[in-house]
């Protein structure tokens, strides 16, 4: 039995009652109220769409992918693909409020921890109290041995069995490694949660998608790569391919990495710190709900309106992070004081580069803050080509590796990745406001920030 979702992003779409019950928990419904984008709305107003349906879409995508592959191989079973979609449709459950706004500049550095490995955990919760879903995977033939291979494809990095080994991984063996390459892919970043966040981030915030996913999936092929089963891409999709991490970079500069997109998100986790340790949550601190799952699947966008609410304590804490939400509210957001070039060059921490900056007015600190920014095409290869780690095949069938897109193509940046940091300040005292200005600039002015060379005009 299946049942048909209108996306806007897909079309019509048709997934099996298993993935509908997952979807039909608490757990899942949570995602409705965690904007894909976080703090991206505040620069994008038509930015609305939730985790929720981007984690139907991934599902959606996943089950594509696999039905391409199942006509190149009868090694993959329904219960290979009902994992793979299962993986794509929890793979974000374990998102805090705003998305990675929760986990990288509210909760890292206090523990070991990441979304990915929170997702499995929720994905346990869901097991462990609903039993018309337990009962509809193992009438599915799901195993305990499943379970686990669906962990791998989400939080592949934490479920590895033995990094030294060939193989790391238990769910499934060699024979299948090319299922760990659909939802996230660790080796080339080329993946269905990718297609689908690209397409629905572009359509939502009224931009054009410059690379098509119908096309790299038709010209997928499974292929013997050092004794593993790899999936390749047919060499003529290179410059498709090239957009997709093009885009990616592109969305990030514009629209994740907005400044004011920044700032807001800047605000909103310093809220989050000041309620910290409140009444908001008796159980539990909020850097601590991790944790606790219980005070964790209450935890959406929503907990904002819930302090603007709270008729509770009246500390001091409280009393600022509802005047910061007021200030967010009426757009008195923290003052963009300055941007460094671009430049390959590495930072300290925070607090270091603070006091450096800053030069012994330390009173200026409370009042000043700096986002360490990185802008790339991919994580996935040591020389930052995103083309390096690819596999692709010719019309002969003959396969290629470590391919750099300047092989086929004269237009590649100078650089394959850039840093640079946005310097804010919190107050609104005009003095105040202008002293920082200064330190920022005699810092920015005194260190050497190397200008890009650009090559010379052929006239």
């Amino acid at each position: 039995m299946s049942y048909i979702f209108n996306d806007p992003i897909h079309g019509t779409i048709e997934l099996e009652r298993t993935l509908v019950l997952i979807i039909d928990t608490p757990e899942f419904q949570r995602l409705r109220n965690i904007k894909q984008t976080g703090t991206c709305y505040y620069v994008y107003p038509g930015a609305t769409h939730n985790r929720f349906e981007h984690s139907i879409g991934v599902a959606y995508l996943a089950g594509q992918f696999i039905d391409r592959l199942s006509t190149q191989t009868d090694t993959i079973t329904p219960v290979d693909k009902l994992c793979v979609q299962i993986a794509g449709l929890i793979h974000d459950l374990g998102h805090g409020p705003f998305s990675h706004l929760f986990d990288n500049s509210f909760i890292e550095g206090r523990f070991s921890w990441s979304h990915e490995l929170q997702s499995c955990l929720v994905f346990d919760h869901i097991l462990e109290h609903h039993e018309k879903v337990r009962t509809s995977l193992e009438e599915c033939g799901i195993t305990s041995t499943d379970i686990t291979f669906i962990k791998e494809l989400v939080n592949a990095k934490d479920f590895k069995q033995n990094e030294t080994q060939r193989w790391p991984f238990t769910g499934r063996d060699e024979s299948k490694s090319f299922l760990y390459e659909i939802v996230a892919n660790e080796r080339t970043g080329i993946d269905v949660d990718k297609f689908d966040y690209l397409l629905r981030d572009c359509y939502f915030f009224g931009l054009n998608c410059t690379f098509d996913w119908r096309r790299l999936i038709n010209r997928i092929k499974l292929v013997d790569c050092e004794g593993e089963q790899r999936i390749a891409i047919r060499d003529k999709e290179k410059d498709n391919l090239f957009n997709m991490f093009y885009l990616r970079m592109h969305l990030r500069r514009i629209a994740y990495q907005h400044p004011t997109t920044v700032a807001v998100a800047l605000m909103i986790a310093d809220v989050l710190r000041l309620v910290d340790t409140s009444d908001l949550y008796p159980e539990c601190s909020l850097s601590e709900s991790p944790n606790n799952m219980e005070v964790y699947l209450t935890l959406t966008d929503g907990i904002l309106e819930q302090i603007s609410n709270f008729r509770g304590s009246t500390t001091e804490e409280m009393k600022q992070a509802k005047a910061l939400l007021r200030r967010i509210h009426t757009r008195q957001l923290y003052t963009l004081i300055r941007e460094t070039p671009p430049s390959n060059r590495t930072f300290p921490d925070n607090k270091t580069l603070l006091k450096e900056v800053l030069g012994g007015e330390e009173d200026l600190t409370p009042h000043l803050t700096v986002e360490k920014l990185k802008l790339n095409f991919g994580k996935w290869s040591k020389n930052g080509d995103p083309m390096e780690p690819v596999i692709f095949y010719d019309k002969h069938g003959t396969i290629s590796t470590a391919q750099m897109y300047n092989q086929c193509s004269m237009f590649v940046p100078l650089s394959w990745s850039q840093n640079h940091l946005l310097f804010y300040c919190k107050s609104e005292d005009p003095t105040i406001l202008e002293r920082t200005r200064l330190k920022v600039a005699e810092w920015i002015e005194k260190t050497d920030f190397p200008v890009s060379p650009r090559p010379k005009d052929s006239a």
